[in-house]
């Protein structure tokens, strides 16, 4: 029931009240509900309705076409059809595509290239580094770095290669070719892929320091690595030349020295001897023994 407005304006909608036994306003609560709302209120209600059913309709629909365009991608589209090596490695490039777990066919952005990277580098040793990336529309690309050689040494009846990341390279049956020996280093545990254990930490610092020195100054021809004397460290060059660098301080200075002698040919190709680097840092001095084994005579020099 509905009753006029005094001044002509919309109806106010009245229900029966059973407790007065009179007709009564619409409280504001009850207004709400469809059943006494005004026809201005009903016909909101269903506009607002249907608006929302609009607006969850798009969102179904463009729901729909993403999951369908996802689902074509990884089933149809993006999947490779070329795995591309690049970088310097002994390995070939059959070996390095065996061992990574990504195959050709596969969805490229299925393909987990943190995993592939990882398992390059346990399963071939011999790489320090190996970077898997993708590149669109199908092509898998991995970028491998050769792990750099700081010498071999007699393990457990074998020789073990030891890389600059202090990681096993290889355990070989006879010395490597090329490599340069350690001596007077001790282990306590060597596997293939895995860091190597040493059985005296500060050995392992003076090692690890001598390593980087060496590859710091570039310093190559480097046949042998004595720490039998830990104050009287010592370095092979071409099979020819001892280097003695005393303590383990200054070794980079001591090796640049040694480097800077030899660019500048103050040492001949063919000469043999002992070069005293023990006092390079503290007078900038050098002293060469030459060793003339088929010669009478031999005498000492300043570098």
């Amino acid at each position: 029931m509905t009753r006029k407005r005094e001044n002509g304006g919309d109806a106010v909608p009245r229900v029966y009240d059973k407790s007065s036994g009179e007709y009564r306003p619409v409280s504001g609560r009850e207004g709400h509900n469809s059943k006494y709302a005004s026809p201005q209120r009903r016909a909101e209600t269903r506009r607002r309705r249907k608006r929302r059913a609009l607006l969850l309709f798009y969102f179904f629909t463009i729901i729909t076409v993403i999951t369908a365009a996802a689902a074509l991608s990884l089933t149809v589209l993006f999947k490779i059809d070329s795995i591309q090596i690049t970088g310097t490695s002994r390995y070939s490039a059959e070996q390095i595509i065996a061992v990574c777990g990504i195959e050709k066919g596969q969805n490229l952005f299925l393909a987990n290239t943190g995993e592939a990277g990882a398992a390059i580098q346990q399963k071939l040793p011999y790489i320090s580094a190996a970077k898997v990336s993708r590149r669109l529309p199908a092509k898998i690309l991995i970028t491998v770095t050769e792990e750099p050689i700081s010498g071999a040494m007699e393990f457990n009846k074998k020789y073990a290669v030891i890389g600059a990341s202090g990681k096993v390279l290889e355990l070989a049956a006879t010395m490597p070719e090329n490599c340069p020996t350690i001596k007077g280093l001790k282990l306590a545990k060597a596997e293939v892929g895995k860091a190597v254990v040493y059985a005296d930490t500060t050995q392992q610092a003076t090692f690890h320091d001598l390593s980087a020195a060496i590859a710091d100054t570039k310093l190559d021809k480097i046949t042998e690595i004595d720490l039998s004397t830990p104050y009287k460290l010592q370095i092979v060059y071409d099979k020819r030349i001892t280097m003695d660098l005393g303590l383990a301080s200054d070794l980079n200075y001591k090796l640049r020295f040694a480097k800077s002698i030899l660019d500048a040919g103050k040492i001949k190709e063919n000469e043999k001897g002992v070069l005293n680097l023990s006092v390079a840092a503290e007078d900038n001095n050098a002293f060469f023994d030459p060793d003339y084994s088929t010669s009478p005579s031999s005498s000492s020099q300043a570098a």
